[in-house]
């Protein structure tokens, strides 16, 4: 019986071809674009949700009100993520991150590195970005510190062991040491990468001071709250933290900064800043 019924229809379909062949190439691209758009809207919004500690991952933001408008820097001045576990105990832990077009050598080898980033020594055990090679916790503490990712360690070193090794970097050819090789980050994250340095060359070198620098803005910066801290009573205590680090300059200036807290699994789609 089940053969007859799959025999008429056949013969139904094959009777009236043309109109079966239009029905179902429609129903074929209906079903292919409603595959594609599901996929792409899973994708945009997985952006950062692999994080294991994405749930507890913000970034700062700041509105800066001056005497004739307000700007909305993508960051708050560098001088905040270094002071913010003085008086903040709900922070667990800071990062900033700061893209930066470097030259990077190894002999004949020379690459500009248009995406290269510096970040704080917390970046990988706030980020899971894993490391192949190296220690999450010690890559990113010294000064000429650099972590490559697996794509970047082979346009270097081709099959040798990157560990320990140096590369020239900037335009004076300052020797920095490959301390971690990490995995190729994926595309669904805000922050992407093939060389990480650490910022601890900036603070400590290049740009002394910079850490205690309240009216400069530029960087990114992640905190990781401590589990349980609530992102809204921690953004209470901002005027009052700002104001005891730089209330007399905020005032002499006319410069007033709001800090606000963005989650991390929303900055993507959701923010409005530069960044996102």
């Amino acid at each position: 019986m089940l053969k007859n019924y799959f025999k008429i229809a056949f013969r139904n379909l094959w009777r009236h071809r043309v109109f079966s062949f239009i029905n179902i190439m429609g129903l074929t691209v209906g079903m292919t674009a409603c595959l594609l758009i599901f996929l792409y809207v899973r994708f945009e919004m997985s952006y950062d949700t692999f994080h294991p500690k994405a749930d507890r991952i913000y970034r700062m933001v700041t509105d800066l009100k001056t005497p004739s408008e307000t700007v909305y820097p993508s960051g708050p001045a560098w001088a905040v993520g270094p002071h913010l576990q003085f008086d903040l105990p709900e922070v667990e832990a800071f990062t900033r991150v700061n893209y930066d077009n470097l030259l990077v050598r190894k002999g004949d080898i020379k690459y500009n590195e248009n995406g290269a980033i510096w970040a704080d020594s917390a970046f990988f055990n706030i980020f899971n970005f894993p490391l192949l090679k190296g220690n999450a916790r010690t890559a990113l503490t010294q000064p000429f510190s650099i972590v490559l990712s697996e794509t970047a360690a082979k346009k270097y070193f081709g099959k040798e062991d990157p560990m320990g090794q140096t590369l020239l970097i900037t335009g004076e050819g300052r020797p920095a040491m490959i301390t971690g090789v990490m995995k190729d980050m994926p595309e669904n994250t805000l922050i992407k990468t093939e060389v990480v340095l650490s910022m601890s060359t900036v603070t400590q070198y290049w740009a002394k001071g910079i850490n205690d620098e309240w009216g400069n803005y530029g960087p990114l910066t992640f905190v990781l709250l401590k589990p349980g801290a609530g992102a809204q009573s921690l953004q209470k205590k901002f005027p009052a933290f700002l104001n005891k680090w730089n209330g007399t300059e905020m005032k002499k200036m006319q410069m007033f900064p709001t800090l606000l807290l963005e989650p991390l699994k929303d900055v993507y789609l959701k923010s409005t800043r530069d960044g996102s």
